[in-house]
């Protein structure tokens, strides 16, 4: 299959600029930016004091005290006026980016940024526009990769009511680093207890339901359909019930729960 791309110009790009931004960051968001290196992607979450989902994001680091942050689109607003008082604190900027921006699918394409959330290679790339032979995806077709990957999407199966252990966002949490924002309700959750939802994939039988219809199981509502693409999806669960292999209904649709296999193991030490 060729080259693939996907405008993504809706998206939110934020570039931090400071001799601090590294530490700066590291008080503000769930991964631990020890991590952060040329080439690497690194996933983190934005929360609020309470610990619900600001934003998840990408980070890069584009040089020396600069760091490229990505979210999508109904996170971008969260996620700028979280950094708008705190970066007064620091020696450091920000500044919301408005780039040409595509997400390159496929095989062989090695500049912009990695972006590994679907199942093939993908990259992102600020102020280049792709090659005239490139296949250009509708939504239809990316959300169909998102889905099929098992990627939660701030906006349908995240929003800022959740939890990121609620979303399947372990591999942006650090369980080793200092303090951040949020820290104390996550921390509760992985060594005290748990969560009491989570998203888990779906299988259909045949064609899958609207978002949003209500999962049903024996007859009891146990949680809502959130994303969709041909007999697929992804829905938020009650946690006693979102075991793999679950018999559900949703709008006379019958289908069973399942884990995707990038879906990291949940953190939990009970």
């Amino acid at each position: 299959m060729g080259l693939r791309v996907f405008p993504v110009v809706d998206w939110g790009f934020f570039r931090f600029h400071g001799p601090d931004v590294v530490d700066f960051l590291q008080g503000l968001v769930t991964a631990d930016l020890k991590k952060l290196a040329p080439d690497v992607c690194l996933p983190a979450c934005v929360l609020t004091p309470k610990g619900l989902l600001v934003a998840d994001c990408e980070l890069y680091m584009e040089g020396p005290g600069v760091v490229l942050a990505v979210t999508r689109p109904d996170a971008a607003e969260g996620f700028q006026k979280a950094f708008e008082k705190k970066i007064m604190l620091s020696s450091s900027t920000f500044e919301r980016l408005s780039p040409r921006a595509w997400l390159f699918i496929g095989a062989g394409y090695e500049r912009g940024h990695l972006w590994p959330r679907l199942s093939e290679p993908a990259r992102l790339v600020l102020g280049v526009d792709p090659p005239s032979d490139a296949e250009i995806l509708c939504d239809g077709a990316f959300q169909e990769l998102r889905v099929a990957a098992g990627m939660p999407w701030f906006g349908a199966d995240l929003d800022a009511q959740t939890l990121p252990l609620e979303g399947r966002l372990e591999a942006a949490i650090s369980v080793d680093k200092g303090c951040y924002m949020g820290q104390e309700t996550v921390s509760r959750l992985i060594y005290r207890g748990h969560v009491n939802r989570c998203l888990m994939g779906i299988r259909f039988s045949e064609s899958a339901p609207p978002v949003k219809t209500v999962l049903l199981r024996d007859g009891r509502e146990i949680g809502l359909v959130t994303s969709v693409s041909g007999s697929a999806g992804l829905g938020m669960v009650r946690y006693d019930d979102a075991s793999v292999g679950t018999k559900i209904t949703a709008g006379g649709h019958e289908g069973e729960l399942f884990l995707f296999d990038s879906w990291p193991k949940m953190l939990s030490k009970t």
